[in-house]
């Protein structure tokens, strides 16, 4: 029976009470009573001593707050007014509820403190606390704890892996380095006890033992560790990894195992004896020699290269195998050794015959284990005799054109970052000539690139042949060549060279039995006057060479300050011209034909318009010539067919009596390979009949290649569509091929028709013009009339069709197809 029950079995209050302290006087704990008001009613002397509390205030009857105001006021309960402790703890006890805690008093010594609501007959009386002082327990405590961080700390310090296995086969200790070097996971030791079991059958699952049935080897690996015996053995994991593993039973049945990572180890020994064979079979020549740099050994290698035996060469100076020259010198590579302790580079070494040979060698010093002092030099060298003759082939090869043997790009930009500077500080002038071939193109898309490549290699050596030895001639690519001058007196010096390279290219140049015809544009700039740099001048010079072209060709140009700004609009016609299409900015007008004689309509004339956001329009004489240069007339030209093809059918389908609808075509585009498939392609999108289309092909694009332009006009004319010759006698054609071509119509160009009432010649040009065609059997367009007077000296000559301003300007789609109708509807 407790004390509550032996309380309950009292009916007398005083013998209760006396009972109480009669039992609490005998208890070796502090102990209190305190009734149902939270008086003290027992206690004994521990309960005194321990609370340090004033004998002379602790007697029956006074209250919990009184008692506890004592240690509150020797800020036991922590810093704050005490009175507030003396409240929340006293507030705290009137709950009467069992509490346990330790507190630690100011003398250091440490209570455990345990209450209890003290119950009798299943009523509240009181609260009964004990107080144990378990200073001395909690000091072994803690000493245990220390030992215990200790053994852990000097385990974990161990850097091998260790475990202690009890004599049940359970892990009892282990450090970190365990899981760590046999990569166990966490996972494997969150439930304890952890097995040895549970860590062999792991490893077997993961094929750490090797190949088997992971039950049979966690098996026999656990009938092995029940009978344990001192062992020694070295493992190779799955990864690789080389471990030696130790293992000690000791007396009380547990196992102490320790194991080492040896992987570095084991592959230190085979590095050595590798390093013994690298050594002798190595073919790079290594010799070892001492502080002094004498010669301690070599290899075969070394022996066979320098053509010394080892006996000829330990304790010689390493030096006697080198030839000093201006790629190194012995103080200065001594100097680097001993600031660094190393050094590299490329030297002369010496043969035994006298021969040298060039050389990479490498020099590096191997220090003491201990002291810094230098104990030998390790030294190697290859013979790099096949890697510099490559290398000086690598060097012309990248610097040099293959087909012409010229200096190319590359070569020539380090030629004038070489020659610039130095021009700059003897103030000299500097001639840099951009050259491109006239008529190349044509030749090689013609004749076929080994006729190009031919001309290129004779322009090449006429090139070569009008300069000074001091000039600089280089190819940059395709038929652009760049010359350059350099301690020029004055420009004239620069124009007589071009001069005679006008001249040297003016006779025809034999090439695959072809007698060929080119003529260089020549762009000229000087430095410093037209650049501060290579770029520049580079860039200033083929300005000059557009402007040759532009100028009629076969010419040389100076760089003028006008010409970059030129170049500049070109650019941004030719930026701005690549998304018109995508972007919708290009459209087509048409300007009505008409019988001269009856002005009724007999077709219309498509032409291009490019209307641009910001720019507004932009005229066709200048961004035409920039996409016949740039390529970008052949996308535009089969744009402009397709559209017109598509307009002129729909205009038919609204009613409009069927019109001729005449497109011209680009000299670009009549050298495609697919230009007939692409006009077929267009009448069989659109719908339109090919008798509805004409091709206007300027004479000069036919005369480019007159035989390739029979073939491919004779294709067209079979397909149906008629063929005009444009801008007839304002370029040049051979009668003899003329009458050649199956072309329906010419049409007198507008500046012979501009002045035809009041310049005899032109007026003599004109009906010179439609004669000759109405004896060829052609009819004959004249465009640009603008007068009735024009109209009607061309109607009396026997013009068949005109066009111009005198009977409509070109329209937009709409208001052409509304014009067309007003004058032509359908029947």
């Amino acid at each position: 029976m407790n004390i509550d029950d032996n309380l309950s079995a009292i009916d007398d209050s005083r013998l209760r009470l006396a009972y109480l302290q009669a039992v609490v006087s005998s208890l070796p704990q502090g102990i209190s009573v305190f009734d149902e008001q939270l008086r003290l009613r027992v206690w004994n002397e521990g309960f005194i001593e321990m609370l340090e509390l004033p004998p002379e205030i602790v007697v029956d009857g006074v209250s919990f707050s009184d008692l506890i105001r004592i240690p509150a006021q020797r800020g036991e309960y922590g810093p704050g007014d005490p009175e507030d402790h003396v409240r929340r703890i006293t507030t705290l006890a009137q709950d009467f509820q069992p509490h346990r805690f330790e507190r630690t008093r100011p003398s250091g010594r440490t209570h455990l403190v345990h209450g209890e609501p003290l119950l009798i007959n299943g009523k509240l009386t009181g609260f009964v606390t004990t107080y144990t002082d378990i200073t001395e327990r909690k000091s072994a405590e803690e000493q245990l704890r220390h030992q215990h961080a200790l053994l852990e700390t000097v385990i974990e310090a161990i850097p091998c892996a260790v475990t202690l296995f009890d004599k049940n086969l359970n892990l009892l200790l282990h450090n970190r380095e365990f899981q760590q070097l046999l990569g166990l996971p966490d996972r494997l030791f969150e439930q304890t006890p952890v097995s040895m079991e549970r860590i062999f059958r792991f490893n077997a699952e993961r094929g750490e033992y090797g190949p088997g049935e992971s039950e049979s080897i966690v098996r026999a690996l656990l009938a092995r560790a029940r009978h344990p015996v001192a062992h020694h053995f070295e493992r190779t994991r799955p990864n690789g990894q080389t471990v030696d593993v130790r293992g000690v039973p000791l007396d009380d049945g547990s196992f102490v195992t320790i194991y080492t990572d040896v992987t570095e180890r084991r592959a230190s020994a085979e590095r050595d004896q590798l390093a013994q064979v690298v050594f002798n079979h190595t073919p790079a020549g290594i010799v070892v020699t001492d502080e002094n740099y004498l010669v301690l050994s070599i290899n075969p290698a070394a022996a066979s290269m320098t053509g010394r035996s080892a006996n000829e060469l330990i304790g010689s100076p390493v030096f006697e195998l080198m030839l000093a020259d201006d790629s190194w010198r012995k103080e200065q590579l001594l100097g680097t050794l001993g600031l660094h302790g190393a050094w590299r580079g490329e030297v002369p070494m010496r043969r035994r015959d006298g021969e040298s040979f060039p050389a990479s060698l490498r020099t590096n010093r191997v220090e003491e284990s201990s002291g810094g002092l230098a104990r030998h030099y390790i030294w190697i060298f290859a013979d790099i005799t096949e890697r510099k003759e490559a290398e000086a082939r690598m060097q012309h090869i990248a610097q040099h054109d293959s087909l012409t043997g010229l200096p190319n790009r590359l070569a020539l930009l380090m030629r004038l970052g070489q020659l610039l500077p130095e021009a700059r500080r003897h103030e000299w002038k500097v001639g840099i000539m951009f050259i491109d071939l006239d008529r190349f193109k044509i030749i090689n898309d013609t004749l076929g690139h080994q006729v190009g490549d031919e001309l290129l290699r004779e322009v090449a050596c006429r090139l070569s042949s009008v300069v000074r030895e001091t000039d600089f001639v280089a190819r940059l690519g395709g038929d652009e060549f760049v010359v350059i001058l350099p301690g020029i007196a004055n420009p004239a010096d620069t124009a007589l060279v071009a001069s005679k390279i006008v001249n040297a290219l003016s006779t025809p140049i034999e090439a695959e039995g072809h007698e060929l015809h080119t003529s260089p544009s020549i762009g000229i700039s000087l430095f410093p006057d037209d650049g501060p740099d290579g770029d520049s001048i580079l860039k200033n010079a083929d300005t000059a060479m557009y402007h040759a072209k532009s100028a009629g060709r076969n010419n040389y140009q100076f760089f003028a300050a006008d010409m970059n700004q030129i170049a500049t609009e070109r650019l941004d016609i030719e930026r701005k011209l690549r998304h018109a299409i995508s972007r919708n900015e290009l459209a087509l007008v048409y300007q009505p034909q008409f019988r001269a004689d009856s002005s009724r309509p007999t077709g219309v004339e498509a032409l291009l318009r490019w209307h641009h956001p910001t720019d507004g329009m932009i005229s066709p004489d200048r961004f035409i010539p920039v996409a016949e240069e740039t390529g970008m007339i052949v996308e535009i030209g089969d744009w402009v067919m397709l559209t017109a093809c598509r307009e002129m059918k729909h205009w038919i389908d609204n009613g409009l009596k069927p019109l001729r609808v005449a497109v011209n075509v680009s000299a670009r585009q009549l050298r495609r390979r697919d230009f007939c498939e692409t006009v077929a392609g267009a009448l069989a999108e659109s719908g339109l009949p090919a008798e509805l289309l004409e091709l206007e092909i300027t004479e000069s694009s036919v005369m480019e290649n007159p035989q390739e332009a029979i073939h491919i006009l004779e294709r067209i004319g079979r397909m149906g569509i008629s063929l005009a010759i444009d801008d007839f006698g304002t370029g040049y054609s051979s009668l003899a091929y003329l009458k050649l071509f199956p072309i329906d119509h010419l049409k007198i160009d507008r500046s012979f028709v501009r002045d035809i009432e009041h310049d005899l010649n032109d007026r003599a040009i004109a009906f010179g013009t439609i004669a000759l065609a109405h004896s060829l059997g052609l009819n004959v367009i004249a465009e640009g009339v603008e007068t009735a007077d024009q109209l009607e000296l061309l109607r009396a000559n026997g013009c068949d069709e005109v066009q111009g301003y005198l009977f409509s300007k070109p329209l937009t789609s709409g208001a052409a197809f509304a014009f067309l109708h007003a004058a032509h509807p359908a029947e």
